[in-house]
C-alpha cells in the first residue's frame, strides 16, 4: 500500500513539472522514498525534482543518471561535483560563441559551426555590429520604432534610410577612445543625402545581471560544467572560506636575466607561509626579440625556473602556475588567439611542477564564483596610436575599459592593427563582462573600474622596477605590488 501511494505520488509530481519517468526509475525511485521519513517525503522528492530540472535536460525524458545526479547532491549538498571546479582555466579556443537569436529575441549560445573557412572573416565585424546593436536594443534609454510616443527620457534609433531632417544639438565627440573598427551611436541631421553628425557615443552598457538573464543557468563563460558557476551557492562558500586567497598577476617575465629570476624567487618567498591560489605569467618570457637563439635560451630558462620554483615546496605544491604566452613569443606568429608556448620549450616545467598550465592568450580563469579574463597584448598603446579622438588625460584609464566593456570585446580594433584568427573573434568578447580583465600592456600599473568590472594592467615586471598585482577573490580588491629595485637591468 505504501509502496503504491509513494509512486503515485513520484508520478504525480513528476507529471506537474512536464517530465517524464519510465516505469524501471520509478520502482526505484519509489524504494529511495520509502527510506525517507512519512512526513518528509514530499518535500525530499520536490527538491529531487529541483536538481533534475537545474541539470538542463534536452527533452522531458528524466534518465537514471539524472537522477542518480539529483540523489547525490541531495545527500551531500556541499559536495563539489567533479566538474564544478573551484579553479580553471579556459583556452581562448574553447570558448563558447554567443549570438543574438531573432526569433527568441534573447541572446543564447551558438553551437553551429556550419561556415566555410574564408566566410568567417566577412562575418566578425558582423557578428560584432550584431552584438553591440541588440544589447542596445534592450537599453531602457532606446526605443525601437520612431512611430512610438516620444518620452523626455528615452531616445529613438532610427535607420539610417528613415532620418528626417530635424535639428538636434550635440556635442561632437563623447570623451572617450573611439577609434575605426569601434561600433559608435551617432546623432546628427540627415541633409542632402549626407548624414551630418553632431554628436559621437558609444553604446550604453547593460549590467551583467541584466545580460545573463538571458541564458539562465546556461555556461557562457566555459569550462567543464553545464551550468554557469557564477551563482553557485557552494562554490560562493568555498571563496568566502578562504578571505586572504589571492592570484597574483606578473607580466614580462625575462627568463634569460639571472637578476629577474631572483627577483621572482624574493616573490616566492615572500608568499611561502601563504601560498596564493596562484600565480598568473604572462610573456615576453625573454629579454630580446625572437631569434635562431630563442629556443635554446627558452629551454634554459624554464629550467632555471622550474628549479627556483622547486625550492619552495609549500608554494609548488600549493599554488597553480598558468603561462600566458606575449605577441612575439616562440611558437606561432602573432595572431589571437595565439596557442600554449611549445611542449618540447616547456618540458622541465611539467615534470617539476606539477600545477603548470601553459595555456593561450587570451585565456579565462575561473576562481569559484569569479570570472577573470586574460589578454597580453599592448592594447592601450595601439587605441592611443588609431584613436579618432583621444580622452581627457585625467580619466585616462577609465576611458579605456569604457571602451573595452562598451564594445564587448578586448580589441575593438581593425584586423591590421590586431591580427585575429577569423574563426576565434568570439574568444575575444567579453559579454557577459566578467569580473575582471587583465591586460597585461607595456603601460606602468594601474586599476580602474566600469559597470562593476576591474581592468588592470600588472606592469612589465622586469621594466618597471619589478610590480606585479594581486587579486583577492572573497572581497574582490586588487593589490598594487612592488619589490625593491636594487639590482640595474640593462
Amino acid at each position: 500500500m505504501a509502496d503504491n501511494k509513494c509512486a503515485q505520488m513520484i508520478q504525480t509530481n513528476f507529471s506537474l513539472h512536464g517530465l517524464i519517468l519510465s516505469r524501471e526509475l520509478r520502482i526505484s525511485l519509489t524504494k529511495q522514498l520509502l527510506k525517507i521519513p512519512e512526513d518528509e517525503r514530499e518535500s525530499w522528492l520536490n527538491r529531487i525534482i529541483e536538481l533534475v530540472l537545474a541539470q538542463n535536460l534536452n527533452d522531458p525524458h528524466v534518465s537514471a543518471e539524472h537522477i542518480k545526479l539529483a540523489i547525490e547532491e541531495c545527500v551531500e549538498p556541499n559536495k563539489l561535483k567533479d566538474t564544478e571546479t573551484v579553479f580553471n582555466v579556459i583556452s581562448g579556443y574553447d570558448i563558447p560563441k554567443i549570438k543574438y537569436d531573432i526569433c527568441k529575441k534573447k541572446f543564447t549560445i551558438d553551437n553551429e559551426n556550419l561556415y566555410p573557412e574564408t566566410q568567417y572573416k566577412s562575418l566578425i565585424f558582423k557578428h560584432r555590429f550584431e552584438m553591440v546593436w541588440y544589447k542596445t536594443l534592450r537599453h531602457k534609454q532606446f526605443q525601437s520604432s520612431k512611430f512610438e510616443k516620444q518620452q523626455a527620457d528615452k531616445t529613438n534609433i532610427i535607420p539610417i534610410e528613415y532620418l528626417l531632417s530635424e535639428l538636434k544639438t550635440g556635442r561632437d565627440f563623447q570623451d572617450t577612445f573611439i577609434m575605426e573598427g569601434c561600433i559608435v551611436i551617432v546623432n546628427g541631421v540627415y541633409k542632402d543625402d549626407v548624414l551630418h553628425v553632431e554628436n559621437v557615443n558609444f553604446p550604453p552598457i547593460e549590467s551583467s545581471e541584466s545580460m545573463r538573464s538571458d541564458f539562465g543557468d546556461t555556461n557562457t563563460f566555459g569550462g567543464p560544467h553545464n551550468l554557469s558557476l557564477k551563482m553557485s551557492e557552494k562554490l560562493q562558500i568555498h571563496e568566502e572560506n578562504d578571505p586572504d586567497g589571492m592570484i597574483i598577476f606578473i607580466a614580462e617575465l625575462w627568463l634569460d636575466m639571472p637578476n629577474v629570476l631572483q627577483k621572482f624567487k624574493t616573490v616566492l618567498e615572500g608568499y611561502t607561509d601563504y601560498p596564493p591560489i596562484a600565480f598568473v605569467l604572462c610573456g615576453h618570457f625573454l629579454s630580446f626579440p625572437t631569434n635562431v637563439t630563442s629556443p635554446q635560451a627558452l629551454i634554459t630558462g624554464f629550467k632555471n625556473l622550474a628549479d627556483v620554483i622547486a625550492q619552495y615546496p609549500n608554494v609548488k605544491e600549493s599554488s597553480k602556475f598558468v603561462f600566458v604566452p606575449g605577441p612575439h613569443d616562440l611558437g606561432s606568429p602573432k595572431i589571437l588567439p595565439k596557442p600554449p608556448l611549445p611542449k618540447c620549450i616547456v618540458e622541465e616545467v611539467t615534470k617539476l611542477v606539477p600545477n603548470a598550465i601553459f595555456t593561450t592568450n587570451p585565456c579565462r580563469i575561473q576562481y569559484c564564483t569569479k570570472e577573470i579574463v586574460i589578454l597580453r597584448e599592448d592594447m592601450l598603446t595601439k587605441m592611443c596610436r588609431n584613436a579618432l579622438r583621444f580622452p581627457k588625460e585625467e580619466h585616462f584609464f577609465k576611458h579605456f575599459a569604457k571602451t573595452i566593456v562598451s564594445q564587448s570585446h578586448l580589441t575593438p580594433v581593425p584586423l591590421q592593427v590586431v591580427p585575429i584568427y577569423w574563426r576565434y573573434d568570439h574568444a575575444l568578447q567579453v559579454f557577459p563582462t566578467p569580473d575582471l580583465i587583465v591586460i597585461a600592456d607595456n603601460f606602468g600599473t594601474y586599476t580602474t573600474d566600469y559597470a562593476d568590472c576591474y581592468v588592470i594592467n600588472p606592469g612589465m615586471f622586469s621594466k618597471n622596477n619589478f610590480s606585479f598585482q594581486a587579486y583577492v577573490p572573497a572581497i574582490n580588491q586588487i593589490q598594487d605590488c612592488q619589490l625593491p629595485n636594487d639590482i640595474d637591468i640593462s
